[in-house]
């Protein structure tokens, strides 16, 4: 056989599909096949699902999954290998995963390439567990495999209150980079800071240019891990150090930006870019097996937390993404999903 199974499985699943481009009235939860595994993939029986930005993004029609991608949404679950595809060890099957899917995590069941699997750290339920994948295999892509952050570094990040910034808060505690953040409203300030970030500055009030500059004796900082981009971009090169780098992840504050091109060639910054969902299966497996370790040293130490702020029923996901849209979480939102296996066998 091509394909190797736990149990039975069903032959349908409830799934969460959108209905055309538009507002969270356009998410529609529909009946879908059970996926079959392809060659490399396992397939999970999703017990919860991360919620995150390009969700929304592809929701609204901004964001479209690459031509190989599952059309629906999800791109983070855990759950329990149910079935694998030919060329995954039979040995995963039972084994309880988080993993980074391509597409369709919103779902009864999911597909996703088995190098993209990760052991979930010891203690950790699977609540817990679906809200990792995607935030912190982001930030490690970034801060750390492009950024090179090390110990002693000064690194500023945007949006430090969201699934990402939080991650990237305790990945640089964890590192021993100094770090500071903007974020909203003192409650999001003082959320981050108690994670760890030694400056949280209000970027609605206070203009966070400056007091970057002054916090750091006017030499800037190494690293700027940048969602908003937009007019964000041009205050970066003005408190990035020189021979510093601007890595942007998000386009929250829009596409286009006018910037000071003196700044760059002056300071010598580095201004760049990254997203994952492209990128080919051999490197997200790569970034996995790295993200994997990071997290069970992190977890085991006590160093890393997961940071779910509110669940919601499969049947609620209208208003999971409403939360994301309001700028108001904390942390990580994440759908639970009661699997009620469907006729055909299923035992």
């Amino acid at each position: 056989m091509s394909t190797a199974l736990l149990q039975q499985l069903p032959v349908s699943m409830r799934a969460v599909g959108v209905k055309a481009p538009g507002g969270v009235d356009q998410l529609d939860l529909i009946e879908l096949p059970v996926p079959s595994p392809k060659p490399g993939e396992v397939l999970i029986q999703v017990k919860a699902a991360g919620v995150n930005r390009p969700d929304v993004l592809q929701r609204l029609g901004l964001y479209p999954p690459p031509p190989d991608a599952n059309p629906n949404l999800g791109l983070e679950v855990s759950g329990v290998v149910v079935a694998v595809g030919a060329g995954v060890s039979e040995s995963m099957l039972g084994s309880p995963v988080m993993a980074l899917c391509n597409g369709g995590g919103y779902a009864e069941y999911a597909c996703a390439p088995a190098g993209q699997c990760m052991h979930i750290p010891e203690g950790l339920s699977f609540t817990e567990a679906a809200s990792l994948p995607e935030v912190y295999m982001t930030v490690w892509q970034n801060l750390f495999m492009k950024g090179g952050a090390k110990a002693g570094q000064t690194v500023l990040i945007h949006g430090g209150s969201s699934g990402i910034g939080t991650a990237a808060v305790q990945l640089c505690k964890k590192h021993g980079l100094r770090t500071l953040v903007t974020v909203g409203s003192q409650e999001k300030a003082d959320f981050c800071l108690g994670l760890g970030a030694e400056k949280a500055y209000l970027y609605k009030t206070q203009d966070w240019e400056q007091l970057v500059l002054q916090d750091t004796q006017q030499q800037g900082v190494d690293l700027i891990l940048d969602m908003v981009a937009g007019e964000y971009l041009n205050k970066d090169l003005g408190c990035a150090k020189p021979q510093g780098m601007v890595i942007v992840i998000a386009l929250l504050g829009g596409r286009f930006a006018n910037i000071d091109a003196a700044k760059l060639m002056t300071k010598q910054v580095v201004l760049t870019g990254t997203t994952l969902r492209p990128r080919s299966a051999e490197f997200k497996a790569d970034l996995a097996r790295q993200v994997e370790s990071e997290l069970r040293e992190g977890f085991s130490s006590g160093v890393l937390k997961s940071l779910v702020q509110a669940t919601f029923a499969l049947d609620d996901v209208a208003q999971a993404h409403l939360l994301m849209e309001s700028g108001n979480s904390l942390g990580k939102i994440v759908l639970c999903i009661e699997n009620q296996g469907r006729e055909s066998g299923q035992t």
